[in-house]
């Protein structure tokens, strides 16, 4: 599963387990979760006003005799004379990547002007204690290894985190929307706003169905709705992003004549990628999932998508040199344990494997690139429990949320926001043109972030969404 994620949220200004809801979801209470003030996990810059504590929690809620947890916790203080008494809390991508990493300033962070912010380092994360890391898999997967390798160093990694005392049933969705609820509580917050951004969408909506009462208001960016089979959809999502750039192309009169029959040619290329492959200056040999993966790393940046149209011209004659630095992506920031425990036990139980397997098929013209997030083997390998199936329905709330979606996002398609209008009555959805994962990351998408915390009851002014016309590919 290709959800990019933990971009600083600053970068505004410059430019998921539920059931449905009936009411807030009852759980254990347990006396054992505190808040301690202590030194910040990473370093912070001097003479800014960033509070930090540890969380601590129970590993397994569900256990009496569940040992504790620790969460580092960062609080960024407003700037603001009088700050509003709604703190905003962000929650990033993955699962797996870290709320706190990088974190070092509240410079430019355009939130901290009228509210404080809270981030929440996720259980199992790069910084919790413990941790769930699992870097052999991590290389493997920057490696594209064989998936009986990739199954292979999952069970390892998790016979060693259970023979450190590790509870992996613990590591879910519905424990870290507990974890934030707890937070919300030991910090005397009446209510706060979410602002959820790939899998924290998901996050986000499991918190509105287990504790929607200390919920504002949400801000939900590229979404992954709950009831959605990322697996069964991956390969789909990245095809109709690249066909949009084929329909772009080819309605742009100047466009098309520079890169004529575009989407047939580009298949011819896929095709003779496979066949025989391209040799790279390197001397690597390129197969047709190499360069999809590549077009597919263009996508997460939207200055690269006007420029999609030649990038794929050249290559199809053998002019690949502008493809080369999209091929080398290195190993992913994911923490696997993390990830793999929630993706095994709330969203594989759900996913119908051929369906799965024919997100790979070479039908989808795609090389065989393989968007999803684990296979049923690993899972299986990796043997936490299965949630129950309430888990894989979709989230009913009337809290106000505003839902961004990006025109070219191959990860998450808008169609997925505009799903979630079905079961929350006060949600809005806007897509921001040209944009792709993460359509908050861009002015426009930030003013209309800043101005829905403001006031999320208010007309949403969408005057700088009418003025973005898109990527222009007759450039």
């Amino acid at each position: 599963m290709v959800i990019f994620g933990n971009r600083i949220l600053a970068a505004v200004v410059g430019c998921l387990i539920a059931a449905p809801v009936m009411a807030a979801t009852p759980r254990p209470e347990n006396a054992a979760a505190r808040f301690e003030k202590v030194d910040c996990a990473i370093p912070v810059a001097d003479g800014e006003r960033i509070d930090c504590g540890m969380l601590i929690v129970p590993e397994n809620r569900n256990k009496p005799a569940s040992r504790t947890i620790r969460l580092p916790v960062m609080i960024l203080r407003s700037t603001g004379i009088t700050p509003a008494p709604d703190p905003v809390v962000y929650l990033p991508g993955g699962p797996g990547l870290s709320s706190v990493e990088g974190r070092t300033t509240g410079k430019g962070n355009p939130f901290l002007a009228e509210r404080d912010q809270i981030l929440l380092e996720g259980r199992g994360n790069k910084f919790a204690q413990p941790s769930l890391a699992c870097p052999e898999l991590n290389q493997l997967r920057a490696a594209s290894a064989a998936g009986h390798a990739q199954t292979a160093a999952a069970k390892r990694c998790r016979t060693a985190l259970i023979a450190s005392g590790i509870d992996l049933d613990g590591y879910t969705s519905a424990e870290s929307a507990d974890d934030l609820e707890d937070l919300r509580r030991l910090l005397r917050v009446r209510q706060w706003n979410l602002i959820g951004y790939s899998y924290g969408t998901r996050l986000a909506q499991t918190v509105l169905a287990r504790h929607p009462e200390g919920v504002r208001s949400v801000v939900l960016d590229s979404v992954l709705p709950v009831d959605i089979n990322y697996d069964e959809m991956a390969g789909s999502a990245l095809r109709r992003a690249i066909h949009l750039v084929f329909d772009g192309c080819a309605s742009d009169p100047v466009c098309d004549t520079r890169h004529p029959d575009l989407r047939n040619r580009f298949a011819a290329l896929i095709a003779r990628a496979d066949r025989k492959g391209i040799t790279a200056p390197n001397g690597r040999v390129l197969r047709g999932r190499d360069i999809v993966e590549a077009i597919g790393a263009a996508l997460q940046q939207p200055r690269l998508i006007p420029a999609l149209p030649h990038l794929m011209d050249e290559v199809a004659n053998d002019r690949i040199e502008g493809l080369l630095p999209l091929l080398q992506p290195g190993p992913s920031s994911f923490n696997w344990g993390q990830r793999l425990s929630i993706w095994c036990g709330e969203e594989m139980p759900f996913e119908k494997r051929e369906r799965m397997e024919a997100q790979i098929s070479p039908g989808l013209g795609l090389g065989g690139v393989d968007g999803r997030t684990a296979t049923l083997e690993t899972c299986a390998a990796w043997g936490v429990r299965a949630a129950e199936p309430s888990a894989n329905e979709a989230v009913t709330s009337d809290v106000p949320i505003l839902i961004l979606a990006g025109e070219f996002d191959p990860v998450t398609p808008p169609d997925w926001g505009r799903r979630l209008l079905r079961t929350m009555p006060n949600a809005r959805f806007v897509l921001i043109p040209g944009q792709a994962h993460g359509a908050m990351f861009n002015r426009c998408g930030g003013q209309l972030t800043i101005a829905f915390l403001r006031d999320p009851g208010a007309p949403l002014n969408l005057e700088c969404v009418s003025k973005m016309s898109g990527p222009a590919f007759s450039d």
